[in-house]
């Protein structure tokens, strides 16, 4: 039995040292430096203290030791040597088991337990792939964050770009308003200026006069005293009478100066009166602001009105259709005035033809456009046919909606002006045809509306128009 065993293990170091040869003529001499941050699977322990994972190889003695280890290398022989301290051979392979260096002897406990055992050169090289992939994956990601910082600069430049953007406008806006405040504060300093000259002339016409009235009385009153003194004397009674002739004078001059004097006070007064008409109407005008507002394209009910001229202007395409169309403004504050014209209109009355312009609330506009459904609408309405020409309004009463005719003569004609008056700060509507303010015809409004219109034509070769101003 014992030669047998003798046999098996020369055969082994055969084997062992014919792969050696193999391995050495692959292999090339490689410096290794182990860093810390590796893993401990793939990390070397210090050969001289096996305590400490070694950091750095020697390439002259060859050995992987510790930095606290350093110092003890070049003094120790076997190590220097890169000798196992047992069998005192070369170093030449690894046990991945042990995690620990062997010679070519001490490697046969190994390979009786079946370890894994690797030659140094594929072990270095093991680790060297290891690191690659890692610094692989740093330098990924340097890329990646480096990309994320360009991005986040251009971001930064953008923004603040549009922050100047946006203070510009304000600016703009800011400096609007204020030579629209300073526009008006003028017009209304020179119609004040006006009606203190026109007070200040009518204060000195009234001090005029009654200084030359008093001037008269004074004389009168010298007259009076003659004429007392010829009474007492008893002298001729045609002092007597001349007397009383100048008292009538007197009397007939002084009525006729107040008559004067009340003709002129009423031509002021008119005049006055003139200017603060024309003072409110400003006003009105400057509180009323007319609205830029077109039709839009996407509210449209089946697509049974046409657009033109820079979508200002809605058309029945046929005869016998009906169709509605909203507008593409928004409001919720603020007066707004949103003027119409009726380009065409018949008004035949032997086929029935209708128009209805007014608002309805935003939050039903899609009913309105998807099923014909005028819930929370609020609008003027003329509809002809053989038996009735009529138009109507509704009032809100006991928290329900009530149609109410306007009289005949108010209805809408080809080339009429139709003005939609909205209040949102009230929360009212009102309606004007050719500068006839026809009075509020809804109160409580919702919180925003948009515009609508509905056109109905049943007449072969006609068509009904209107026109945004």
């Amino acid at each position: 039995m014992s030669q047998t065993n003798k046999n098996k293990k020369e055969t082994k170091k055969n084997t062992i040292k014919k792969k050696e040869e193999k391995i050495q003529k692959k292999s090339k001499n490689i410096n290794i430096n182990v860093p810390i941050g590796l893993p401990t699977q793939t990390r070397i322990k210090c050969e001289v203290c096996s305590k400490k994972d070694a950091e750095f190889y020697c390439s002259q003695c060859p050995v992987y030791y510790c930095q606290k280890c350093e110092a003890e290398v070049h003094k120790s022989k076997e190590i220097n040597n890169n000798r196992c301290p047992k069998h005192n051979q070369k170093f030449k392979f690894y046990c991945e088991k042990e995690d620990q260096l062997k010679c070519s002897s001490g490697i046969e406990n190994c390979l009786d337990q079946k370890h894994l055992i690797l030659s140094l050169n594929k072990k270095s090289n093991q680790i060297f792939q290891k690191m690659e992939i890692i610094l692989n994956e740093i330098q990924t990601k340097e890329k990646v964050n480096q990309e994320t910082l360009q991005k986040s600069q251009q971001n930064k430049n953008k923004f603040k770009q549009k922050i100047q953007q946006i203070s510009q406008q304000i600016q703009k806006e800011s400096d609007l308003l204020k030579q629209q405040i300073d526009k008006s504060k003028n017009k209304q300093l020179k119609v004040l200026k006006t009606i203190e000259i026109i007070i200040g002339n009518q204060f000195n016409k009234i001090i005029q006069n009654n200084e030359k009235s008093i001037q008269k009385i004074n004389q009168n009153k010298t007259k009076m005293q003659k004429i007392r003194k010829l009474k007492t004397k008893n002298k001729n009674i045609e002092l007597i009478n001349e007397s009383k002739e100048i008292i009538n004078k007197f009397k007939n001059e002084k009525e006729e100066k107040e008559k004067d004097n009340e003709k002129d006070n009423e031509k002021e007064n008119e005049k006055e009166k003139e200017i603060i008409k024309k003072m409110k109407k400003r006003k009105e005008k400057e509180k009323l602001k007319l609205s830029k507002e077109i039709f839009d394209p996407k509210r449209s009910y089946k697509n049974a009105i046409k657009l033109k001229n820079q979508k200002q202007t809605a058309w029945n395409p046929s005869e016998k259709s009906w169709g509605i169309i909203l507008g593409q403004t928004q409001y919720s504050t603020g007066k707004h005035k949103i003027k119409i014209k009726i380009d065409q209109f018949p008004n035949n009355r032997s086929y029935s033809n209708s128009i209805i312009l007014g608002v309805i609330q935003t939050k039903n506009r899609e009913k309105m456009i998807k099923y014909a459904d005028y819930e929370g609408s609020y609008y003027f309405e003329t509809y002809w046919d053989k038996k009735l020409i009529q138009s109507f309004k509704q009032k809100e009463e006991n928290g329900k909606q009530n149609e109410e005719r306007y009289p005949n003569n108010i209805k809408l004609k080809e080339n009429d002006i139709f003005e939609i008056l909205l209040d949102m700060d009230q929360k009212t509507i009102a309606f004007k045809v050719n500068e006839n303010n026809l009075g509020i015809a809804w109160e409580n409004l919702p919180k925003s509306v948009h515009f609508f219109a509905f056109l109905e034509l049943t007449k072969i070769n006609k068509k009904n128009q209107i026109t945004l101003i």
